[in-house]
């Protein structure tokens, strides 16, 4: 067994307990539903390469390999971005959080077991990089892209690439490019679906958050995911105020939400 240089990723589910309910029922097979938006894309054929893509889940963790295989590292991290994204907002649709990682790097990934260096990476990534329902990208491999990138010889093409990669990912507060699945996925649908989901989406992060009291650890994730919320249907649907969050929607995040107004110092 050998490592292979891969695309690793790896996947916090965030609230699983809650998820997975008492054993009851259906539980079982609406977890299994659930986790098919991280892994629907196994074993499919990508480009003309044939690269695959193997996932690995155990408990609320799931861990994807995509082998570069001759593939570039833009080209396999695209790939995996747009599939992470609509994984994300599949999830989200249905009422399910997630935080993660990715990387690049050497890494064994089979139906057992995994580990390597890009294992152990994606990990680090998802637990003390990502800090809210987000899929960071490793900052090393934003600047292994950019490497990539600088061998294009035209500037036009090599400016359409950057656009690309990065229509689907924003630069966080923190400097920490993530995956943004909502411009992603609307770049990728019909407005009028986008617009619906959106609505969705809006009425489960109110009703979550609204049940939070402000003492809760959880509601800063929600925070996160209201400003992301708001700023991307800002960016998405200028004009649909309707799909924003108010502050006054969730009261026990009112004064957190607003914004922070620095007062400049008194001229001397």
């Amino acid at each position: 067994m050998r490592y292979k240089r891969s695309v690793a990723t790896f996947v916090d589910i965030l609230g699983f307990a809650e998820i997975v309910g008492d054993g009851e029922g259906n539980d079982a097979a609406n977890v299994d539903d659930l986790l098919d938006a991280l892994d629907k894309t196994a074993g499919q054929p990508v480009g003309e390469v044939g690269a695959k893509t193997s996932v690995l889940t155990f408990s609320d963790s799931v861990i994807r390999s995509r082998p570069l295989d001759g593939e570039s590292i833009y080209d396999a991290l695209l790939a995996e971005v747009q599939d992470l994204a609509t994984a994300q907002w599949t999830l989200l649709e249905a009422g399910v959080l997630i935080r993660g990682g990715t990387t690049v790097g050497d890494m064994v990934l089979d139906e057992r077991r995994a580990f390597g260096p890009a294992f152990v990476r994606a990990y680090r990534l998802e637990s003390g990089l990502a800090n809210a329902p987000r899929i960071v990208i490793d900052p090393a491999v934003i600047e292994q892209v950019r490497g990539h990138l600088k061998a294009v010889p035209s500037r036009s093409t090599k400016r359409n690439l950057i656009e690309d990669l990065k229509s689907h990912l924003r630069l966080g507060d923190d400097g920490i490019w993530f995956i943004d699945y909502i411009k992603s996925v609307s770049l990728m649908n019909e407005a009028a679906y986008v617009r619906d989901a959106l609505g969705t989406m809006r009425a489960f992060i109110i009703d979550k958050a609204e049940s939070l009291p402000p003492s809760s650890l959880i509601l800063p994730k929600y925070l996160w995911l209201i400003r992301y919320h708001n700023q991307s249907v800002g960016r998405v649907f200028p004009s649909a105020r309707e799909l924003k969050i108010r502050s006054s929607d969730v009261p026990a995040a009112d004064e957190l939400l607003k914004p922070i107004r620095i007062k400049k110092p008194p001229r001397r």
